[in-house]
């Protein structure tokens, strides 16, 4: 709170009298971000509508680095928050889950999408990390992929075949075809629910 009351030119007490504590700032910096979550009409097919606030609230998520592990460690109660989260709901009603299905199917696909984003952006830092900590000879994407290669090459075949024949595809494999390849499984499977 001092920090921040610093690089805002104020106390820290003058801050307290806006919020309580550094837990309900954060609550409220959260609830913003959610509110930057672009809600489809809902007039489409649920769960199309369904991926859609998915993939909005993984762009969103991932433009904050801090917010997606926000997210996983509160509860999303704010205005803006419980907007996603009853968009959400009324979209898996919509789409007809029997109403004691409703939390596992909401937390499935809540949990996919924020957990995805927190992998991402952890990823993200240590590479971040390693390129900074790197010298000009061997920080770039091909010096990289060299020491990948390297590597696979130094492991015994007989002892790690799959991932020996496969490490090509493994690393060439993007965060955003990952993502969609779960969330079209993921909804698949919610899909058959549906038609039992």
């Amino acid at each position: 709170m001092r920090r921040l009351a610093a690089h805002l030119g104020t106390a820290a007490t003058s801050l307290y009298w806006h919020v309580a504590t550094k837990d309900q700032l954060f609550d409220l910096v959260l609830d913003d971000i959610f509110g930057e979550v672009q809600l489809p009409v809902e007039d489409g097919e649920p769960l199309t509508d369904l991926r859609q606030v998915m993939h909005e609230l993984r762009r969103v998520l991932s433009r904050y680095p801090e917010a997606a592990r926000l997210a996983a460690s509160r509860p999303t109660l704010g205005p803006r928050a419980l907007r996603v989260v009853e968009y959400t709901l009324a979209t898996l009603l919509r789409a007809g889950y029997p109403e004691k299905s409703i939390p596992y199917a909401y937390n499935l696909i809540a949990n996919y999408t924020i957990g995805g984003v927190l992998v991402e952006l952890s990823r993200q830092r240590v590479a971040e990390s390693d390129r900074s900590t790197a010298d000009e000879t061997d920080g770039s994407p091909e010096d990289e992929a060299d020491t990948m290669r390297a590597f696979v090459e130094s492991l015994p075949r007989d002892e790690f075949p799959n991932f020996v024949r496969l490490s090509e595809l493994l690393v060439k494999a993007n965060a955003d075809e990952s993502f969609q390849f779960g969330l079209d499984r993921l909804f698949t499977g919610m899909d058959g629910d549906l038609k039992k």
